[in-house]
């Protein structure tokens, strides 16, 4: 095992965990409030250092791309930080849509430029980074990439950030 900041995060949330427990099991009395905070540190200690949490198409407490081999899912980063590559996408038949979602994290989202796009960014106490402007705080707006006509597909992502970060980036 690597010793990285993960490593070091859940050493000390499990350190911390148990001594809230033990603290609590020494002193007889047996208080759910102060038990409660020990066993979630311990739990979350134990997710950082043996693995992930959540499935391909969530990013929790970790920094990887994100799986596009099911790309018309949604798609969570939650305290976490992930790329999200369109490049890796071909043409769809038909138009499709994407659903991303930051929660108190940091993404990545490049665009490909052989597919046109529509992409819904609207920000709560977050910041959304076009390519031509900035959506912070409580804002959404819409952007475009390439022509969209009636009838022809196209990729509709819906991007929400909640007290995060999102970079969208054209080729």
């Amino acid at each position: 095992m690597r010793i990285t900041g993960n490593v070091i995060s859940g050493i000390i949330l499990l350190v911390v965990g148990f001594v809230l427990l033990l603290a609590n099991f020494m002193g007889i009395k047996v208080n759910f409030f102060r038990l409660f905070p020990g066993i979630a540190l311990l739990i979350l200690g134990i997710f950082i250092l043996f693995g992930q949490i959540g499935g391909r198409d969530e990013l929790i407490f970790d920094h990887r791309k994100i799986d596009l081999s099911e790309p018309f899912r949604e798609k969570n980063i939650i305290f976490a930080e992930g790329i999200m590559d369109l490049n890796d996408l071909n043409l769809p038949e038909s138009s499709k849509k994407i659903k991303l979602n930051v929660v108190f994290g940091s993404g990545r989202l490049i665009l490909n430029q052989d597919i046109p796009t529509i992409v819904h960014a609207s920000s709560v106490f977050g910041n959304v980074q076009l390519p031509e402007q900035s959506v912070t705080f409580i804002e959404s707006t819409e952007y475009i990439l390439g022509e969209i006509h009636s009838g022809k597909p196209y990729l509709d992502i819906e991007a929400n950030v909640i007290f995060g970060q999102l970079k969208i980036v054209k080729p």
